[in-house]
Order: structure tokens, then C-alpha cells, then sequence
């Protein structure tokens, strides 16, 4: 096979390493503390900073970025920063509300005043427990109801007096019964008359007794009304004695709080409603005899309930600005829950039994909110946005939000909301929500976007060593030696798939950073070396790797057909990559191409099949206007040719195969064997330029392992596209076969590039004619299509256009 016409990349371009002779110490334990909390995230810490600074409740926060980027460990990091350098919120409680018991009553109190308030309420209880008793039993009291009590018999007696005065004067006496007071004539000896005496009246004597009865009846009546008056202005007068004695007790107990909450008008409100209500209901309070009982029985004490304070939010102990991380965002964990108790066989409630929920700890702080899980419910998401948009907090029942209809519960009051609330999610969740959700932009209006990667450069460089080493003591792991670090720097390469940027989903490097320890610890090694770190990521592969092997392995042992040396026409070896989401491996794959006389264009079979996706189709679209812009000038094309992936059973998707199939396709049609021991990857404009695809490296070294296992010759290599060179961070294995000259890396710019490295003819140009040099692959093609359009046109005429092969056609609906 000719030489290639131009040289392979050199061993330094395949991969960059870092001089651990670079690094100022030796361990980690000379090393600075990190500064930074989170390494390389300059403008979601701006956004971040931005959003938590607007004193506006329509700026809240969403913090976007790829997993494993440390969104919620830079947010907690500079919100905790931030809280501490604020005041703690106030406090709030609910109380019993005594005018309308089924809406408590929300209270605003300084910090660390709600457990004040609480412990005073229920020492003024037990204090009027002790105090009210004792005030009944005084002497003072006893005093004033023995006054009360002979002023209403003195005025009971007059009223009586009177009434015997008038009696007499009418010849008729008194008689106190239990039925009442009955009126009786009096005889000549003072005593009442007998029946007999009245029956031997006359009838004009009985007329004048009835008519003197009829009104002392109307006196006595109305003497009663006058006793029953006064007996109801003692009952009331006695009530009044009793209130006035409770309102003494409770004046001289709650004078102190009354000063004390002088400037809090609700908290004063609220204590005299508590003042009022121990006055009138001030029975409680008494001591009650105990019956006496033929075997004993437990007395039932009487329940203040409705005197205790219910702590809901307390600050006391916190310190600075509250920031609440919820990481199972359900209903009542963010809103509160009004929970009940069983009592007689039923759920009861009262306001003593509302709990708080993370908006009303957060509340003058920040609350962190998973956005993917706060989704997924979706009835918290909602209410969320409405709590922010009315910038109040009200607690409802669950099944109440639903609709449905629920036992009669509590309607506490509402609680105004001052915080900031930050979501975390991933890009994509930030977009849709953006694009959907027509109010989600009008309360989140700050996205702070987490970057994947940063600059290989100085600055970042030390950055990311201060937080490996900052980590590395916070998790009491073994010092880090500078080769370790130096081999870090180069994993974070690797895992950001290029040599000029660095990683910053810092969870996979920390995670090798702890299994490095892990295994440095088991060798016995004083500090975490190079090869601990070489040993966690190789242990990390193979523990991943095993549909790699087998499928590698289906390859040797011959069930796959690939073929890593000789030439054939119309077919080479691809390569694709199968993400496994822990690990991702490049995989060859016979790419082969058939043709024939026809009107069909370029059929993929794959696509034809539905074992493909719109961007490998899109690939093929690309391939047919690349030969249609090149060959078809004098005509249209008379073939039909097919494209497939040998032996491929799964879904395929991507343009990196473009490249391989426009060779295999020229192969056919010129009939020049392509190499076989050379695999390539690439996509491609309709011009003809080579362009940049992902995944690279693991390409690169899927290629590589399955020749090696066959037995590494010298000529074999990968193609790639040019401008991927700078994404290299290959395996040392594929560097020290490239040194050794066994192995090689072509990067090409154009197609032509290609063609001349697969089949060892020069491409060819069109000259001032519009014609292809002789004996050149682009010459061998047009005549191969030329004499196919010519055979056409002898056989049935002039073709007609070729139609579009592979047009999307309209996929089946997923049931």
C-alpha cells in the first residue's frame, strides 16, 4: 500500500500532561486552604450574587447546569457566607384566636422572643392556678360577699316589711310557703280567717274581700319581682366581685408582660383578649371539692389549651439569615402541615398542633428547592408560585388544594413572606419551564448558568489544586503528593474531552480523589501517590467495562467482522460510541456500501429500517449533496446505492459516520480498495470539509484496543477530523504505541485528504476544463457515474430525477 501523503500527529499532540514539578510543595498538607468554595463558576457566582442582592421578591433564583457540577454545594457555600454576615429573622406563633377559634392568630416577635412568650403565658397560668384560688379563699373576698349578701337581705326584708305593713292595713295576713307567698284574711284574733267564717259572709263582705285580695295579690307580686330584681343584681354584683377579683390576680401578673410588649400592638392585643377571657371564665381556676367516692376515680383537670402559645418558627438559635435546603420538596414539608389527633374515636385539631414547613423556616433567609423533584409534585410547584406572587404564606390542607372536600379544619392566619428562594436543576429543565410556564419568568428573572468546564490555565490551575487539597483534609484523607495532583489535573482533562479546558463536574474527580485514598491506604503509602490515582480510574473502567469486552471480544473471536488489515472496495471501518451513562467506550463497525443502475439515489438502510435517528439522517442528506455538488454537473445521477452498518442490531444517531460513508460510497463507485487497518470518524459539509464530532478520544482508543489485541502491525491508525486535534487526551497506552511507532492518528481537513490516505491515489482537481486528472479517485468516480448515466440513457432514455431516498418519512406513534 502507497505511503501516506502526509505525516501522522506526533505523541506530544495526543495528549497534554502536567509537570508535577510545577506544583510549590510536595503534599497536600503544605498547601493553602482554599479560598473558594467552588472552583471556575466566576459568572453563576455574579448571577448568584445579582439575584440575592435585588431587594425585589420578583427576583428569585434558578441556578442551572449539567449534574455533577456542584450547583447545590455552590449555593449552600455562598449562602451560608452571606447568612452570617445578616440578622436573624423574627420569630413567629400562633395563638388561639378568642373571637373566632377556627382562625388562629399569627404573632410577629423579635428573634428568640417566641419561646419567651411561650414560657410566660404558661407561668402566667400557673400562676393564676395558685393566685385565683387563694384569692377566693381570703378574707378580703369573703368580706365583700357577706356585704353583698346582707345588703340583699336587708332590701329583701323592707321589701317584705312593706308588704306585711300593707297587708295588715287591709285586715290581711302573710304566709310564707314553699309554693310562694299566699295572702289570708285575718280574723278578729289576729289569725287567718277560717273557710267557715268567709262561707258565712254575706256576699257583698266576700266582694270587698276579693277586691283587697285581688290587690294585695298585685303587691305581692310585684314585691317578688322586686326580690327577683334584687336577687339577679346580687348574682350579677357577685359576678362582678369575682371578676374584679380574677382581673386583681390577673392585673398584678400580666402588668409586666403588658409593659414588657408595649410596642408590639398585636402581642398586646392579643394579651388583653387572654385577660378578658381568664376573667370570664375564671370558674376553671377554682379549686374543686373531690366527691367522695366509694372507690377512687381520677378527677378530670381542667384543660388551658386555648392560654398556651404555639412556637411556629424560632430563631433563637439561629445564627444569621436562615438558609433551608429541602431535598424531598412534598407539600407539607414546604407549606406546613395542621396535623390532629385522635380523641373519642374522631381527628381533632387545634392551633397548637400547626407545623411549620420550609417556607416558613426560610422565611427572611433563603430556601433551596430541588426544581426536578419539586416538578414531579407538582401541586407544591404551584402553590409555591402563588405564595411568591402574593408574597404571603397560607396553610391549607393538602386534599383542600386538591378540591375536595374534607372535614371542617383551621383557617390560621396568613404569614407575609420575605426570602429569596433558588432552584437547582439542569439546563434543559430552565428552558422548558422558561418556554411553558408562562409565570415561572416573571418570578424566577435571575438564571445563574454552572459551567462544565474551564481554562487549562495558570489561575485555574491553582484554584483546582487549592480544592483538591482543601477537600483531601476536610475528609481526613492521606496527603496528596504532587504526582497525584499533577495526575488529577490530567483526569480532569480527560473527562472534559480536551486538552485546553479542564473539568468542573468536580464530583467525579473528588470520587476518585476518595477510592485514590481507598487503595493508598491499602498499599501502606505514607501520602496518596500517582499510581493510587492511575489504579482508581483503571479499577473505575473495569468495573464498567464489561459489555466493552464482550463486544470487543465478539469481535476476535470472529461473530463481529472487522477487519483491521488488507483493503477492500466499498467498505471501512467506522466508529461510534455507546454511552452507558457510567461509562462510554468507542466501538468499530464495518461501514459498507453497495451500488447499481437506478433512479434511487442514496439509500440508507438503516434509516429505512427506523434503526436510526434524525441527525444520522440528516448525515446522509449531507453525503448526497456532497456528490451531487461534485459529480452531478453534467447530469443528473443514474444509481441507486445503498449505505449500512454491518451487523448493528440498536439505534444509531449522530453525523460522525458521514465521512466513512461518502469514502465507502467512493470506494464502489471508483473501485479503489480502502484500507482496512485504518478506521475513521468525521462529519462533513456539503463541500466536502471534514468537521469536528464528539467523543473523540474513546474512539480513538476502541480502535486502538481491538488492534492491539489482534497484534499492533505499525500501519494501523485512526482518522479524524482536524480540528478535533485539540481535543485529544488519549490513554498513555495509545501515546507509547504512537512513540513506538505501531500505532498513528491522521487528522484531515477535507474529504480529499481522506480519500488519498484510504487508497493511496492522489484526489484529484478539476483543471481550467472542469476535468479530473487521469487516473486520480475523483477521475474514476465521474467515469464510473458517466458510463452509468450513459448505459441509462441507452436503456430507457433520459433518467428522471432521482428522487430522495432516504426522506424522513412520518414515524409510527408511540401508543
Amino acid at each position: 500500500m502507497p505511503a501516506a501523503p502526509f505525516a501522522p500527529l506526533k505523541p506530544n499532540d495526543l495528549r497534554r500532561t502536567f509537570d508535577p514539578t510545577e506544583i510549590p510543595f510536595e503534599t497536600s498538607d503544605m498547601a493553602q486552604e482554599c479560598q473558594e468554595a467552588v472552583v471556575g463558576q466566576r459568572r453563576a457566582k455574579e448571577a448568584l450574587e445579582f439575584g440575592l442582592a435585588m431587594h425585589d421578591m420578583d427576583y428569585h433564583v434558578f441556578v442551572a447546569g449539567p449534574q455533577r457540577t456542584g450547583k447545590t454545594h455552590l449555593v449552600k457555600s455562598y449562602l451560608e457566607d452571606r447568612a452570617r454576615q445578616q440578622a436573624p429573622p423574627p420569630d413567629w406563633v400562633y395563638v388561639h384566636n378568642f373571637r373566632q377559634p377556627d382562625q388562629p392568630r399569627a404573632l410577629r416577635l423579635p428573634t428568640g422572643g417566641a419561646r419567651v412568650l411561650a414560657k410566660e403565658v404558661a407561668a402566667l397560668v400557673e400562676g393564676l392556678k395558685t393566685k385565683i384560688p387563694a384569692l377566693f379563699e381570703s378574707d378580703d373576698y369573703a368580706l365583700a360577699k357577706e356585704q353583698l349578701l346582707a345588703e340583699f337581705k336587708r332590701r329583701r326584708t323592707e321589701i317584705f316589711s312593706e308588704l306585711d305593713r300593707q297587708a295588715k292595713e287591709r285586715g290581711y295576713l302573710l304566709r310564707f310557703e314553699a309554693t310562694g307567698i299566699m295572702v289570708a284574711p285575718a280574723g278578729e284574733d289576729g289569725e287567718p280567717m277560717s273557710e267557715q267564717a268567709i262561707r258565712e259572709m254575706s256576699e257583698e263582705e266576700r266582694a270587698a274581700l276579693r277586691a283587697k285580695s285581688d290587690v294585695l295579690q298585685g303587691k305581692v307580686t310585684d314585691a317578688l319581682r322586686q326580690v327577683g330584681a334584687s336577687e339577679k343584681e346580687l348574682q350579677a354584683a357577685m359576678r362582678e366581685l369575682d371578676r374584679q377579683t380574677v382581673l386583681a390576680a390577673a392585673n398584678m401578673l400580666m402588668n409586666e408582660l403588658f409593659d414588657k410588649y408595649g410596642e408590639l400592638r398585636e402581642v398586646l392585643v392579643y394579651l388583653e383578649q387572654v385577660r378578658e377571657d381568664i376573667a370570664d371564665n375564671f370558674e376553671r381556676f377554682k379549686k374543686k371539692e373531690t366527691p367522695q367516692l366509694p372507690f377512687p376515680m381520677p378527677s378530670e383537670e381542667p384543660s388551658f389549651r386555648e392560654y398556651e402559645v404555639n412556637v411556629f418558627v424560632d430563631n433563637s438559635e439561629t445564627e444569621g439569615a436562615p438558609v433551608v435546603v429541602v431535598t424531598h420538596p412534598t407539600y407539607p414539608n414546604i407549606f406546613g402541615r395542621i396535623e390532629r389527633q385522635a380523641q373519642f374515636g374522631a381527628l381533632v385539631t387545634d392551633f397548637t398542633l400547626l407545623r411549620a414547613g420550609a417556607l416558613h423556616r426560610a422565611n427572611g433567609g433563603y430556601l433551596v428547592l430541588p426544581a426536578l423533584d419539586l416538578l414531579r409534585l407538582w401541586l407544591p410547584w404551584e402553590a409555591l408560585k402563588r405564595a411568591l406572587k402574593q408574597r404571603e404564606l397560607v396553610m391549607e390542607d393538602v386534599m383542600e388544594q386538591l378540591g375536595y372536600m374534607i372535614t371542617r379544619s383551621l383557617r390560621p392566619e396568613a404569614i407575609g413572606l420575605e426570602l429569596k428562594v433558588i432552584l437547582v436543576g439542569d439546563t434543559y429543565l430552565y428552558h422548558l419551564l422558561h418556554n411553558f410556564d408562562p409565570q415561572f419568568p416573571k418570578i424566577f428573572k435571575v438564571r445563574a448558568q454552572m459551567a462544565d468546564r474551564m481554562n487549562w490555565a495558570e489561575d485555574e490551575v491553582r484554584g483546582f489544586l487549592s480544592h483538591l487539597c482543601t477537600f483531601s483534609r476536610q475528609r481526613e484523607m492521606l496527603p496528596l503528593h504532587r504526582g497525584a495532583l499533577a495526575r488529577l489535573i490530567e483526569l480532569a482533562a480527560e473527562l472534559a474531552d480536551d486538552r485546553e479546558r479542564l473539568t468542573l463536574r468536580l464530583a467525579i474527580v473528588e470520587d476518585v480523589l476518595k477510592e485514590a485514598d481507598f487503595f493508598a491506604r491499602r498499599a501502606g503509602h505514607q501520602a496518596v501517590q500517582a499510581e493510587d490515582v492511575n489504579t482508581a480510574v483503571d479499577k473505575r473502567r473495569y468495573r464498567s467495562s464489561m459489555l466493552e469486552e464482550r463486544l470487543r471480544e465478539a469481535v476476535t473471536r470472529g461473530f463481529m467482522n472487522i477487519e483491521t488489515k488488507g483493503a477492500k472496495v466499498g467498505q471501512i471501518n467506522g466508529l461510534a460510541v455507546i454511552d452507558q451513562g457510567d461509562h462510554a467506550f468507542g466501538h468499530p463497525g464495518r461501514i459498507t456500501a453497495s451500488l447499481g443502475l437506478g433512479q434511487d439515489g442514496v439509500v440508507a438502510i438503516d434509516r429505512e429500517s427506523d434503526l436510526s435517528g434524525p441527525f444520522h439522517t440528516k448525515g446522509v442528506l449531507i453525503l448526497q449533496g456532497f456528490v451531487r455538488d461534485r459529480f452531478a454537473g453534467k447530469g443528473p445521477l443514474a444509481l441507486t446505492a445503498s449505505l449500512v452498518f454491518e451487523q448493528s442490531y440498536g439505534m444509531i444517531d449522530g453525523d460522525s459516520a458521514t465521512l466513512a460513508e461518502v469514502l465507502a460510497l467512493l470506494s464502489r463507485l471508483a473501485g479503489a480498495p480502502m484500507r482496512q487497518d485504518l478506521a475513521v470518524t468525521g462529519s462533513m459539509s456539503q463541500q466536502g470539509q471534514v468537521q469536528a464530532i464528539g467523543g473523540v478520544n474513546v474512539k480513538v482508543e476502541g480502535f486502538f484496543r481491538l488492534c492491539e489485541e489482534r497484534g499492533l502491525t505499525g500501519s494501523q491508525g485512526v482518522v479524524i477530523p482536524a480540528s478535533n486535534v485539540k481535543n485529544l487526551m488519549l490513554h498513555p497506552d495509545v501515546v507509547a504505541a504512537v512513540k513506538k511507532k505501531k500505532f498513528a492518528i491522521y487528522p484531515v481537513e477535507d474529504v480529499d485528504q481522506a480519500l488519498e490516505l484510504f487508497s493511496g491515489l492522489p484526489a484529484g482537481q478539476r483543471n481550467k476544463l472542469g476535468r479530473y486528472a487521469k487516473g486520480s479517485f475523483n477521475y474514476l468516480v465521474e467515469q464510473e457515474l458517466e458510463r452509468m448515466r450513459e448505459l441509462a440513457l441507452e436503456m430507457g432514455g433520459r433518467p428522471k430525477k432521482a428522487r430522495k431516498a432516504s426522506k424522513p418519512k412520518a414515524k409510527p406513534k408511540a401508543k
